[in-house]
């Protein structure tokens, strides 16, 4: 697809790259991605399981650990890897056995140190430890039972976006596999939760494709705030995160995060006319029914309240950016993150900026948050 005659920006590109992956994720590459971890798993007296990363694929753990929690039927956590290492730790309360116990560490480059360092201090307590990473040869690896290589490649563009998401799906699909072997998912369930899956790439396809229309369309209110605010609930909080992230990461406007309760103490207090905020709307429940009364509220202060995703709100002016989510609980994620991966991208075009090409490297050099790349054929 191209932009105004223009060549197809490398993170664009990456997100439309997606839907295939996904189709191969849940397809032919589906036993190799999640064998090893259901083998992991199912002859373990598995109680608890810590999420722990750093960047964006961190933010997949908060919809890892309730899909964990429903699932699997185990007490999960996530942490930014650095909390985790210095405020945090494994088995605080000393009620688990080793065996018991699993750390997963989603990762792109498996350089970063936080979560090299956790892997590593499960290793020494024989706690087992899973990692996803963009290519092999890494340090995290080292430390891992399990060592899933994700089909989604190199990114050109500094924003995650592909690599988010089929990270996500993998370990999404590797919790539904330890359900099954460990029979904690009926087999109508997991049936059910299949016949979703065959429809998840065509739809993030679509949703990709809508999402750019509706920026042609709506290009003038969405380019005016220098703010954004999106909203979430359950474990479509965490999409609203990364989709904050990646807005930042790639316009430099600030972003803000919220999940749907959250924002009424405080944060809802200082929303003002002209402001632009997104409502991500997932499964049915109670808390569609809050949002929709929230989404209804706020359009009486702001003109700018945009619904993304499944309602039935109506549509006028095709200001809302509305589709049928076609992935279910949790898988919902991988569609939902979408249009802010898209929209992140289109607004920094607009604003001239280079998306593959990032700011303030010395600063971030100077901290040294990842090994060197040589690293991972070296002794830490």
């Amino acid at each position: 697809m191209l932009m105004d005659g223009k060549r197809q920006p490398a993170m664009l590109a990456a997100v439309f790259e997606e839907p295939n992956l996904v189709e191969i994720c849940c397809g032919r590459e589906r036993g190799r991605l999640t064998g090893k971890f259901a083998d992991l798993i199912s002859a373990r007296p598995l109680r608890r399981i810590y999420f722990c990363g750093s960047g964006s694929v961190a933010n997949t753990g908060m919809i890892l650990k309730q899909a964990a929690e429903k699932w699997l039927g185990v007490e999960a956590s996530w942490e930014y890897s650095g909390l985790f290492l210095n405020h945090g730790g494994l088995n605080a309360s000393g009620k688990y056995r080793p065996e018991e116990m699993l750390v997963i560490c989603p990762s792109e480059s498996g350089l970063t140190r936080g979560p090299v360092e956790i892997v590593k201090q499960a290793h020494s307590l024989g706690i087992p430890c899973v990692c996803t990473v963009q290519s092999g040869g890494s340090p995290l690896e080292r430390y891992c039972d399990v060592v899933i290589v994700k089909p989604s490649g190199k990114e050109l563009a500094l924003p995650s976006t592909k690599g988010y998401s089929v990270g996500l799906l993998v370990l999404l699909l590797c919790l539904l596999e330890g359900a099954r072997v460990k029979g904690s998912v009926s087999q109508a369930e997991y049936g059910q939760i299949n016949q979703s899956l065959a429809s998840l790439g065509g739809s993030c396809q679509s949703i990709a494709g809508q999402t750019v229309k509706w920026f042609l369309r709506r290009q003038y209110p969405v380019m005016k705030p220098p703010f954004y605010r999106i909203i979430g609930y359950g474990a479509n909080y965490g999409t609203a995160v990364e989709g904050a992230l990646k807005m930042m990461e790639s316009h430099k406007r600030m972003t803000a995060a919220y999940e749907l309760e959250e924002f009424l103490h405080g944060p809802l207090g200082t929303v003002q006319n002209g402001d632009m905020i997104f409502f991500l709307f997932g499964e049915d429940g109670p808390e569609k029914e809050r949002m929709k009364l929230l989404f209804r509220q706020m359009e009486k202060i702001t003109p700018h309240c945009v619904a993304v995703g499944d309602s039935d709100l109506k549509n006028e002016g095709g200001r809302n950016l509305l589709f049928p989510l076609r992935g279910g609980e949790f898988f919902n994620a991988v569609e939902l993150v979408v249009p802010f991966q898209v929209l992140s991208c289109l607004i920094a075009e607009c604003l001239g900026l280079d998306t593959t090409q990032g700011m303030n490297a010395e600063a971030k050099a100077a901290m040294g948050p990842s090994f060197p790349k040589e690293s991972g054929r070296q002794p830490l």
